[in-house]
């Protein structure tokens, strides 16, 4: 399985028979080099997670003949659309191709996707993550603790492959919650941190925690990982 990080919250996952792209965001086209067209042959899957402008770029509309769609339902694309979606809510599990996906509830907007393809398992949080934001009311913390960890706690048990966990710097000392809860109530092969805001230090500093060996340090954007 190969995982390329694209940018933010940006990552394309190749299996054998499918390729799998999470929330691509192009930034003003400036990372606008994705052609599925490249990957004749393999079944073309993209999901968005939520509507948010740094998770869902219009411009993956283009591609409506060559790709299916797993959008949250809080998407909004034009009427007379014409591609392959299938919309998808919170605690939902659907069949799309040759694909078993399954979905969390975010506590910011949107779901979370659990996705089983070609023998592997395949987590991308979205926007589901531990947002403890420092002198929010202490009521509005322990609120962002239980949905989140509410959340993660339903993925006990299984064996996730690969798993997409946000790391963001803007939480300050609390950045790396979300994965520390994640690494330690379900765990992953490898993890890749997402949502950082092109803080790539960041994943270095994760290397070192307890759980470190399972992190993937990226470095740069379009950087291909074999996983």
């Amino acid at each position: 399985m190969t995982v390329t990080y694209l940018h933010h919250s940006g990552f394309l996952v190749e299996t054998s028979h499918s390729v799998l792209l999470f929330d691509y965001y192009t930034e003003h086209g400036k990372y606008d080099k994705l052609v599925p067209a490249d990957y004749m042959g393999k079944d073309f899957y993209v999901f968005v997670s939520h509507a948010h402008g740094d998770h869902f770029d219009s411009s993956i509309l283009r591609w409506a003949d060559q790709v299916q769609y797993i959008f949250s339902d809080d998407v909004q694309i034009p009427k007379d659309f014409t591609g392959k979606v299938t919309w998808v809510k919170p605690h939902t599990q659907v069949h799309v191709g040759n694909i078993e996906v399954s979905t969390l509830q975010s506590n910011d907007e949107g779901v979370a996707f659990l996705v089983k393809v070609d023998g592997k398992c395949i987590f991308h949080a979205g926007d589901l993550n531990w947002w403890h934001w420092n002198g929010e009311p202490q009521a509005f913390l322990d609120d962002i603790k239980q949905s989140y960890c509410g959340e993660i706690d339903r993925l006990r048990g299984e064996q996730i492959d690969v798993a997409f966990v946000p790391a963001d710097p803007r939480l300050q000392d609390k950045y790396d919650w979300a994965v520390q809860y994640f690494m330690d109530t379900v765990g992953a092969k490898t993890v890749f941190p997402m949502h950082f805001w092109r803080r790539f230090e960041l994943c270095e500093a994760l290397r070192q925690k307890p759980y470190g060996a399972h992190i993937a340090v990226i470095t740069r954007e379009g950087e291909a990982f074999s996983v």
